[in-house]
């Protein structure tokens, strides 16, 4: 499914910090492969639910921890999709940076060419360490909101706005369900070979930012790749979310939690590390 060679030296090349190294952050303050992305069947409907069981644990969840969350989940092999809260919008914070990265593949891709040096070292800030200077200086570079907005267009998403500062916009559930599976599963505007670098990145964070959909898998799984955020909204409540994919050991799946409204801010609050082991134990057949 993926070159494992490639993959390997890319890993081994950020694991060396022969790309870059540098400081961490989130979202600022306001102030080929050849698949395609099924836009339709890989984001569920508005009308799309949880199997009755799961609905139900979620439910249990959301009436004990009175948190403010929507999840979505995309079986890759089956092609079933749901989302939980539908509704929900929140701020994207720092999950914008994966689709920023996916627009500046896009763009060497039709230019025909590979990333330089000044971009992998950026890229690699802005996706392993959340890097806020890095992301700055590469939302500049891939052209800003325009160039964002023509990503998201491709992608199918409608509900989550490029805005001239990156992060400070509201998102949903189902539109960061569409950017997670394309790093996942690939789309036919990105170059494989890039695609592949975007994965890796994404399975490479840092330990202390490997946090959010990965939580509850309590067996080894070959590949998880994600990327969190967490902003303040107008209110000071912290809006915290986690994308990303989890592919092998008998289960493919792109999950996406987003949550709101906690006062305070921990490296696991805000209720999403809940939601995300319980759609876990779901999907991989784990005891809780």
């Amino acid at each position: 499914m993926r070159t494992t060679f490639f993959k390997s030296l890319l890993a081994s090349l950020l694991s060396a910090g022969m790309l870059v190294s540098a400081v961490a952050g989130c979202a600022p303050v306001p102030k080929q492969k050849e698949a395609t992305l099924p836009q339709q069947a890989a984001a569920p409907s508005p009308a799309a639910r949880p199997e009755t069981p799961l609905l139900a644990e979620l439910d249990r969840y959301n009436a004990e921890t009175a948190v403010d969350f929507s999840v979505a989940l995309y079986e890759h092999d089956t092609g079933q999709a749901w989302t939980y809260n539908p509704s929900g919008r929140y701020l994207e914070a720092s999950l914008v940076k994966v689709p920023i990265l996916l627009t500046l593949l896009r763009q060497a891709t039709e230019e025909g060419r590979e990333l330089s040096a000044v971009e992998r070292a950026l890229a690699e800030e802005m996706i392993r360490r959340s890097d806020n200077a890095a992301t700055d200086q590469l939302y500049t570079l891939i052209g800003g909101a325009p160039e964002l907005q023509a990503t998201y267009d491709r992608l199918g998403i409608s509900n989550t706005p490029a805005t001239e500062i990156w992060g400070a916009n509201e998102t949903t559930a189902e539109d960061q369900l569409r950017i997670a599976t394309a790093v996942a599963r690939g789309v036919d505007w990105i170059d494989p070979r890039l695609h592949e670098y975007a994965v890796v990145l994404l399975e490479s964070v840092v330990p202390e930012q490997a946090w959010g959909i990965s939580s509850g898998i309590l067996r080894s799984v070959a590949e998880v790749g994600l990327k969190n955020g967490w902003l303040q909204d107008d209110l000071l409540s912290w809006n915290v979310g986690s994308s990303g994919f989890i592919l092998g050991d008998g289960a493919e799946y792109s999950l996406v939690v987003l949550t709101a409204g906690t006062q305070t801010l921990g490296a696991r609050s805000g209720g999403h590390e809940g939601a995300a082991a319980i759609v876990n134990r779901w999907e991989l057949g784990d005891s809780a």
